[in-house]
């Protein structure tokens, strides 16, 4: 059938088509323009949601930053890995705007409830290795100049990106290619491995960021602990109060499509990747925090309490 990818825009409301449409726009590997529709989508078909933006370009894992076309992120729409053995990334999923359209448009395709099976026509392994939209960015994106600039203007005439937050990318990048090693934004420590900490954290609990000095105790000189990186986009939560969202056990390596496990790390409420590395990509992933990065709280903060600002 001919594919309509309708033009859509931040915060306009959108259904998801029926899962007999979207199958007809999928290629024989389960893929639209190199995208796969998985089946966690699958169980979202009928469904509405809002856009939150159009993804013009996106940062992937050992490829850096990378362009897409005809591609929105909707809200509350994140993996849950159910389809690909439980993986715990929480990813936002990546939408081709062909498997959507305006409620405007067509308000009497809805369904009172989601499709219960994953259709086996959605693949999810090849052999041992794992295929998801993670696994497979980089084939549905295209390589993006480091001085492209189209995609930002692009951003900023969709009102996902402002003009202040253009020029500290423009003023980062060019600090870093004009005196590159003259800054560095990331935490070290020192050789030697370190404790992976031992709080026994579940979601629910409230826990403090330590201080730098103290996270930097426990990273070895790569800035890692046990092979988990404390990013520069971590850094603004040094200090900060949080809820733990949930222990995570288990994820999907991007570059390969392994699972790797891991233990005394955990998933904070409303903390996510801001895209301080890689030009403030949109992704949002879930950062991993290791417990030793971490001290018990008594409850939230007062200044995250509502009616408890200063007077």
């Amino acid at each position: 059938m001919p594919i309509s990818f309708p033009v859509l825009s931040r915060g306009q409301l959108v259904q998801v088509h029926e899962l007999d449409y979207v199958l007809a726009t999928l290629d024989s590997d389960g893929k639209l323009d190199g995208l796969p529709f998985m089946p966690e989508m699958a169980a979202l078909c009928g469904q509405s949601f809002r856009v939150t933006r159009r993804v013009e370009r996106t940062c992937v894992a050992g490829a850096g930053m990378r362009r897409m076309r005809d591609t929105v992120f909707l809200d509350t729409a994140r993996c849950d890995g159910q389809a690909h053995d439980g993986c715990q990334r929480g990813c936002q999923m990546f939408w081709k705007t062909a498997w959507l359209f305006p409620i405007q448009a067509v308000s009497s395709r809805t369904r009172d409830a989601p499709i219960s099976e994953h259709p086996a026509s959605l693949p999810t392994r090849i052999a041992e290795r794992y295929v998801c939209q993670s696994t497979e960015l980089a084939g549905a994106s295209r390589p993006l100049s480091r001085w492209s600039v189209l995609p930002f203007l692009r951003e900023i005439a969709n009102g996902d990106l402002s003009w202040a937050a253009f020029a500290r990318i423009a003023t980062r990048a060019a600090r870093r290619r004009l005196f590159p090693g003259l800054e560095s934004e990331s935490l070290a420590g020192t050789p030697g491995k370190k404790s992976k900490g031992a709080l026994g954290l579940a979601g629910g609990d409230w826990v403090d960021v330590k201080g730098a000095a103290d996270i930097v105790e426990s990273l070895d000189e790569h800035g890692t602990n046990c092979g988990l990186g404390f990013t520069p986009t971590m850094i603004p939560a040094i200090g900060q109060r949080h809820q733990v969202l949930y222990p995570i056990r288990k994820i999907i390596v991007e570059q390969d499509g392994r699972m790797v496990h891991l233990s005394n790390t955990v998933v904070l409420d409303g903390v996510v990747c801001q895209g301080t590395c890689v030009n403030q990509c949109p992704r949002a992933e879930y950062l991993y925090w290791r417990e030793s990065w971490l001290d018990r709280a008594d409850g939230p903060s007062m200044s995250s309490v509502p009616g408890s600002g200063s007077v």
